[in-house]
């Protein structure tokens, strides 16, 4: 479904901060959003695509509390200082995402794949010989629980087990920056990732949220048109996945990764979630139409303004585990 125009309803929640808000006649100075990676995982199955979708446990202060989502964290240093990489370096992580700064851009993936190892158990990464990891190891359940309340490091997880980061095999996706109207605001790129041959997905959570397989007709035919059952990012992300018929041909896929900036407006007494991007962000080879850009622009340099270093600050990572 393409972009152009979106014009969608808000969750009850929201609504009645909003509502709130205009009671009092002010709204509380947005705080800038914080940097953080989700996943998207995706399989083959005879019946098409599946993706794999989490429903967040309805308690105040979890982020889509209550509605379909995809596993996010924010990033840590700890995702980015003498990470093991192999395959790409961190030029063509920022190149991938558009970023001025590579330690970011590398962070950004070494993030993502820490969510998918710490959420659902898939390891994106290499072994000593070479090979994709292939199973997981006994004690990953306790690592895992210690990655998820932050008490050890992703690079600490990788370099005890002599593995290195595979960024290449995470396809960034979309990026979303949730409006000023949020309490908590978070600048999120979305990465598509394969499980890994040999491995499965085993579900684990801090917040007893749920998780499943779902064809992506299945997710938004239960959630409908309610906005308290799915987020609006994860809708968009998986009304593009429809139309994929398989894992590779979700790889082959050229994304345009410039924000989406979603903007709260007052439309008839109904609070609205307007999406105002200048082409469809899903559609294959547009990457360099005329009408481009679901940022402000082409030139869009927002991504620069978060970095979290300067351009050259590669000195963080362990670039002689960086292969060409």
């Amino acid at each position: 479904m393409p972009l152009s125009g979106r014009n969608l309803p808000v969750s009850s929640e929201l609504t009645w901060l909003l509502d709130l808000w205009r009671t009092e006649g002010r709204r509380p100075v947005p705080e800038p959003p914080r940097p953080a990676s989700a996943i998207i995982l995706v399989r083959d199955t005879r019946e098409g695509l599946e993706t794999f979708v989490t429903r967040q446990l309805d308690v105040r202060g979890v982020e889509d509390r209550n509605r379909l989502a995809y596993p996010v964290g924010e990033l840590r240093p700890t995702d980015l200082r003498n990470v093991p990489v192999t395959g790409w370096k961190s030029t063509r992580c920022a190149r991938t995402l558009a970023l001025e700064n590579k330690s970011r851009a590398l962070q950004q993936f070494s993030a993502a794949a820490r969510v998918a190892f710490a959420a659902t158990g898939v390891m994106l990464a290499e072994n000593v010989d070479h090979d994709l990891v292939a199973s997981p190891q006994t004690d990953w359940q306790s690592v895992r629980y210690k990655l998820l309340s932050n008490e050890i490091g992703w690079t600490q997880v990788l370099r005890e087990r002599d593995l290195k980061l595979r960024p290449d095999l995470l396809k960034p996706w979309m990026r979303w920056i949730n409006t000023a109207t949020q309490l908590h605001r978070f600048d999120t790129t979305y990465f598509l990732a394969a499980v890994p041959f040999g491995q499965e997905v085993d579900f684990l959570t801090s917040n007893e949220s749920s998780g499943r397989w779902q064809r992506p007709e299945e997710i938004l035919a239960d959630a409908a048109d309610d906005p308290n059952r799915i987020s609006a990012s994860t809708r968009l992300i998986v009304e593009s996945l429809v139309p994929v018929h398989s894992v590779g041909a979700a790889m082959a896929q050229v994304r345009d990764i410039h924000p989406l900036r979603p903007e709260i407006i007052d439309e008839d007494g109904e609070w609205r979630l307007i999406i105002q991007p200048r082409r469809d962000f899903h559609r294959k080879g547009t990457l360099r139409d005329n009408e481009v850009a679901v940022g402000d622009d082409e030139k869009d340099e927002s991504p620069s303004l978060m970095s979290l270093g300067g351009e050259d600050d590669d000195a963080v990572v362990d670039e002689e585990n960086e292969d060409t």
